[in-house]
């Protein structure tokens, strides 16, 4: 008995189930190529999830950075410390995004 992924939800399961536990999925009777069209699904949305949050953090990034070019508060404000931190946690989370990101495209 050996431990595989579900082709659809890609959780660990044994691969002597013919139903997945998790997504109800009938595993035993997919072929090779259904087997590889499920895998690049799921590929293709873990990709997509990544886009999007790089977008949330581009915009995270842009209206910190905005906020504090026109607002102009005051140093060491709590509007201050808000728009800097906006900016640095934008700034790292699109960067770690970007990173995944590749990372994804080289295992392809």
């Amino acid at each position: 008995m050996a431990i595989t992924r579900c082709p659809k939800c890609a959780k660990s399961i044994s691969d002597k189930h013919k139903q997945c536990p998790h997504c109800q999925s009938n595993v035993a009777e997919l072929n090779a190529e259904q087997v590889q069209q499920l895998q690049r699904e799921q590929r293709i949305k873990k990709r997509q999830m990544f886009m999007n949050h790089s977008f949330l953090a581009l915009i995270l990034f842009l209206g910190g950075f905005f906020c504090l070019y026109f607002l102009q508060p005051q140093e060491k404000t709590l509007q201050w410390y808000a728009y800097t931190s906006a900016i640095g946690i934008g700034c790292i989370w699109y960067l770690i995004n970007r990173i995944i990101l590749v990372s994804l495209k080289k295992k392809k």
